[in-house]
């Protein structure tokens, strides 16, 4: 089954990040850079996000699972967001909506199984569409209850650390050597490795990158 996603209710927190917790790492006090670091960390989620998943912040979505030309019906549902915090109703064709006894769900990896009215699994049935509006995503560093793994933080940390350091820096220079005869190297054709971010930060969100 093909899906298409709609958001009813977006994150509204993006920023894996605090301010606080930015200025606290540079060592800067003061508000003059308030406005600019904040756009930093708004950069730097944003640059991460992209790699690991549209939206890491808490929002709540309508995934619409269409019946396709194929006569099999698929065991369980795959939802595109997570990690799925809580299913809050599925609904077939529109007008069917099923008691929360007759499905399951696994919210690491964001499966989920149909059941019978015994509890035994069966397999997803539909005549066009089913319909599962779940909430997913994590609570960020700013929210009440966070849970957002400390290594996404940690990383977008470490990204806008990196862009505050490059300021006024030629983007394409690798490193530099002052000591008697200047030398300088850069990177050949994209910035970084492959050009993809820096390492440090690679290495931090690739446990969960998808793909």
């Amino acid at each position: 089954m093909n899906s298409t996603l709609v958001i009813t209710a977006p994150a509204e927190n993006t920023q894996l990040a605090t301010l606080d917790r930015i200025k606290q790492e540079l060592g800067i006090t003061g508000t003059d850079t308030d406005t600019l670091l904040s756009a930093k960390i708004d950069e730097a989620s944003s640059d991460i996000a992209v790699r690991v998943r549209p939206s890491l912040g808490r929002q709540t979505i309508t995934e619409t699972f269409y019946r396709d030309s194929r006569p099999s019906e698929p065991e369980r549902l795959f939802l595109r967001r997570w990690p799925v915090v809580s299913i809050v109703s599925v609904t077939i064709d529109g007008a069917e909506t099923l008691d929360t006894a007759h499905y399951r769900f696994d919210p690491e990896i964001g499966v989920v199984y149909r059941l019978t009215e015994s509890g035994y699994p069966r397999r997803w049935w539909c005549r066009k569409s089913i319909a599962i509006e779940y909430v997913a995503g994590y609570l960020l560093p700013a929210d009440d209850g966070r849970d957002l793994p400390a290594s996404l933080e940690a990383a977008c940390i470490d990204l806008v650390a990196s862009y505050w350091a490059s300021r006024g820096r030629d983007p394409a220079l690798r490193s530099e050597s002052i000591d008697g005869v200047a030398s300088f190297s850069y990177w050949v054709g994209a910035i970084g490795q492959s050009g993809d971010l820096p390492p440090s930060v690679m290495a931090k969100i690739k446990p969960f990158t998808v793909g």
